[in-house]
């Protein structure tokens, strides 16, 4: 059996919304949903009555808590979409109200993370107002931001680049690390625990799938 606390659950917060069995989301791949539950690893879909038509249940995605209906053979049935205590949303500008009018909606593509790693690199790709903007996106999803600057091996003296970063994010933790010589690695312990989950935020884009891991 998986003890699903080791994945963030928090039963007292959902006690009141139970009619089925939680589950997390591991991975979105559109129609159909990596879950683990206390059976272990299976798979869902939608159930289409809830999600769809008049349904008012919102879309689950990689990281949120739901409720299935479990089954052992097969594809279970996620039937409601449990509150989210943090979330990256983006725009969506597909659909359209009566009369063509342009509706636009949100489209969570992240959910139930406790950190937001800010990842920028030392070197010519060090960006001070990137990292400004990133760090106000983290503060707006609910988690806590960490500002991660990388690549500590091509640069000679990074004291002022810290300097810099440590000056417009007041009270953050900012951490110094090369992955090649493990430098500064070891600093991140603190947030690399059980029952805690991390997103990663960096030059690319927001993150729209992935997999979380206890």
């Amino acid at each position: 059996m998986v003890n699903l606390e080791d994945y963030g659950y928090v039963q007292s917060i959902y006690s009141c919304e139970m009619s089925g069995i939680p589950a997390r989301i591991t991975a979105d791949h559109k129609e159909r949903y990596e879950l683990v539950c206390e059976y272990g690893q299976s798979y869902g879909r939608l159930k289409a009555g809830i999600y769809y038509g008049e349904g008012c249940e919102s879309f689950p995605t990689t990281g949120d808590f739901v409720l299935i209906q479990y089954n052992d053979i097969g594809d279970s049935q996620i039937v409601k979409t449990l509150k989210r205590k943090s979330k990256f949303a983006r725009n969506d500008f597909s659909g359209h109200a009566a009369g063509y009018v342009k509706t636009v909606k949100e489209q969570v593509v992240a959910s139930n993370f406790d950190y937001v790693f800010i990842m920028a690199s030392l070197n010519h790709d060090f960006n001070l107002k990137r990292i400004e903007r990133y760090l106000i996106l983290a503060w707006q999803s609910g988690a806590v931001p960490v500002v991660v600057l990388t690549k500590a091996d091509l640069v000679e003296d990074f004291k002022e680049q810290v300097s810099a970063v440590e000056k417009i994010a007041a009270g953050v933790g900012v951490y110094v690390v090369c992955v090649r010589t493990e430098y500064g690695i070891d600093k991140l312990s603190d947030y690399l625990k059980p029952c805690k989950t991390i997103v990663f935020l960096g030059t690319k884009r927001l993150p729209s799938c992935g997999r979380i891991d206890p």
